[in-house]
């Protein structure tokens, strides 16, 4: 999905202010960009750590005699109605609704982790390693950085990455759809207009030849 916001600044006005040292919109737009474009898992935890988490659920259930349900063949569970007296982290007393918001978070980071270790996660083999130069064709491993840069010459965002073996999503995507997503900031004009072309290209594919669909249903039963 791409989305351009009426009004908006252009690439180049967001260049020039990302490029203001210090400035309020600098760090406020890295916040939100680091807010819905991660590349590691929730807590500061590990693939190893995840691992060992998940292995402990599954014997847990063993040992008591039932199969352990792993998220991608769960719902998404739809959060608690927000407390209308105080924000969360303004709660200095005992406030139920504060509490359930906070542990429905918590099982969210949870889930969110276990999702991303069974569904985005890379293992190289024959399926990306079968060229001549014996390289992962989906760039395996990628750059990993412990925080965003911003280069001075250009405003380029190299945007916070903790895992190396896994691509880039949004938390909220990856907990709805229980399934592997790969999100991608486009964070030049040159990015967006190649997604523009790509799209384009995609949706205006001419469809197969009759007796090229026909030879494929013929081939497949």
């Amino acid at each position: 999905i791409l989305l351009w916001i009426a009004s908006a600044l252009t690439p180049q006005e967001i260049r020039d202010r990302i490029l203001e040292v210090g400035s309020t919109f600098q760090q406020e737009l890295v916040q939100y960009l680091e807010s819905v474009h991660m590349g590691e898992f929730f807590d500061g935890k590990s693939m190893r750590d995840i691992a060992l988490e998940v292995a402990e659920r599954e014997s847990v259930s063993k040992a008591a005699g039932s199969r352990y349900v792993p998220p991608t063949e769960t719902l998404a569970t739809p959060p608690p109605k927000r407390c209308t007296l105080h924000r969360e982290q303004d709660c200095s007393i005992i406030c139920f609704v504060c509490e359930k918001t906070s542990v429905w978070w918590a099982s969210f980071r949870s889930t969110v982790n276990e999702l991303l270790w069974r569904t985005n996660r890379h293992e190289c083999g024959s399926h990306c390693l079968s060229n001549k130069h014996g390289t992962c064709k989906a760039r395996y491993p990628r750059e990993v950085r412990a925080e965003t840069t911003v280069d001075p010459d250009t405003g380029y965002l190299n945007l916070k990455k903790g895992e190396a073996w896994m691509n880039t999503f949004s938390s909220v995507l990856t907990y709805i759809l229980r399934s592997n997503t790969d999100v991608t900031s486009l964070l030049s004009g040159t990015a967006i207009k190649a997604v523009i072309a790509y799209v384009t290209d995609y949706v205006t594919k001419p469809q197969l030849q009759m007796h090229v669909l026909f030879e494929t249903v013929r081939a497949v039963l």
